[in-house]
């Protein structure tokens, strides 16, 4: 049973990454342009147990982790919105303030230079040799896309940029002391600051500072999809399901409640659909980063990818991300989980296959593809489909 869960956060979130913070370690708090998969599956878990008439005992951690919860996702205007592609290469416009051509890397057939490429049968994926022509730095493209305009994308079409794009969070920086009272400073140890996302707004991309603040941000609120297995009845909770409950760091507040009505995007569109069923040409785009045994490389023997070759990958770099285990499950002790590399939300996988055989991939509409079974339970490694 799927049930959509709307957020809205009270403060600037937390999202830590992994360099030291705390006593003796450091005095100021790093984060992340955005929250991991992870952080928001064991936020929710905890609230499921607190909102029912479980604890923490017996065999409830191990239940709790068949759990699965996808996202999270901004919601601007009713429709969800993705990370952007890595596949999408911004030429800027002569005089360096706007974007003249928005271009499109795809796999080259090429026999002029070379790399070792890591697997056989790959092809560099680039520009052009008549896009390179020009000659550019790209410009900035829009952290976040909404999904009709990533839909065309993801179709093959032309997208230009306006007001409707997103950019990352702001984020809050806050300084926190504890004065000595005999000295009138610091405690010794007792002056650290942290930083915050803020997830009430996101700025549009390509507004003018001169506008007024209601032009430059739109009002956001976070989307998450949460399945529980039917197993689980005492775990169960209905779209009335409303509470507040800490989300990422320094317990900050989000007001978690049922989604009424479905946010646009989290279903497969039909244009996609209808594509799927006859191309032989599919990109894979990672909506929430990823985790595989091979590092960048999926385990192309398990679905969706048995019927599909790839040909040629656009990957960020890679993010580390570990964690805290508070229950010792399936034989591993509490204490601080292995540090596993990331595939980058937005990287860009590119196949080729018979025709026909992409129609099942719509059933994999931001479905998690990562290796281990527990990490797509995580939420890591949801993905969108099209062609190219």
């Amino acid at each position: 049973m799927n049930i959509f869960l709307e957020l809205a956060a009270h403060d600037a979130l937390v999202s830590r990454d992994g360099r030291p913070f705390g006593a003796r370690q450091g005095n100021r708090m790093r984060g992340l342009p955005w929250l991991l998969p992870s952080v928001v599956a064991g936020s929710f878990r905890t609230a499921l147990v607190k909102a029912g008439s479980e604890n923490f005992a017996g065999d409830i951690p191990q239940r709790l982790l068949q759990t699965a919860v996808a996202g999270v996702f901004p919601v601007h205007g009713g429709e969800l919105y993705l990370p952007a592609p890595n596949d999408a290469v911004a030429e800027p416009d002569e005089n360096g303030k706007g974007i003249k051509f928005l271009h499109r890397v795809v796999p080259q057939s090429t026999t002029t230079g070379g790399c070792d490429l890591p697997e056989d049968g790959l092809r560099p994926v680039m520009l052009s040799e008549s896009q390179a022509s020009n000659d550019f730095k790209p410009a900035e493209v829009p952290a976040w896309w909404p999904v009709g305009k990533y839909t065309e994308w993801l179709l093959g079409k032309n997208v230009s940029f306006d007001s409707s794009f997103l950019r990352g969070p702001l984020q809050e920086t806050r300084d926190h002391v504890r004065l000595d009272t005999e000295r009138g400073a610091a405690a010794e140890g007792e002056i650290f600051s942290t930083v915050g996302l803020n997830l009430t707004h996101l700025p549009r991309f390509n507004v003018a500072s001169t506008k007024p603040l209601s032009e430059r941000f739109a009002p956001i609120h976070l989307s998450t999809r949460v399945s529980i297995p039917d197993s689980e009845l005492s775990l169960k909770i209905d779209p009335s399901f409303s509470m507040n409950h800490p989300l990422g760091g320094e317990r900050r507040l989000v007001h978690w409640q049922g989604c009424q009505k479905q946010v646009t995007g989290w279903v497969c569109p039909d244009q996609i659909r209808d594509c799927l069923q006859t191309t032989t040409r599919v990109r894979m785009i990672l909506a929430t980063p990823a985790i595989f045994r091979k590092g960048w490389l999926p385990d192309l023997s398990q679905e969706p990818f048995t019927k599909l070759k790839l040909v040629g990958a656009s990957i960020g770099r890679w993010k580390a991300v570990s964690g805290w285990s508070l229950a010792a499950i399936n034989g591993q002790p509490r204490g601080p989980k292995p540090i596993r590399r990331m595939a980058s939300a937005g990287s860009v996988y590119f196949f080729e296959c018979e025709k026909s055989a992409a129609a099942k991939l719509t059933d994999f509409w931001l479905q998690p593809i990562s290796d281990d079974s527990q990490e797509r339970r995580d939420g890591f490694g949801l993905a969108v489909w099209g062609t190219w």
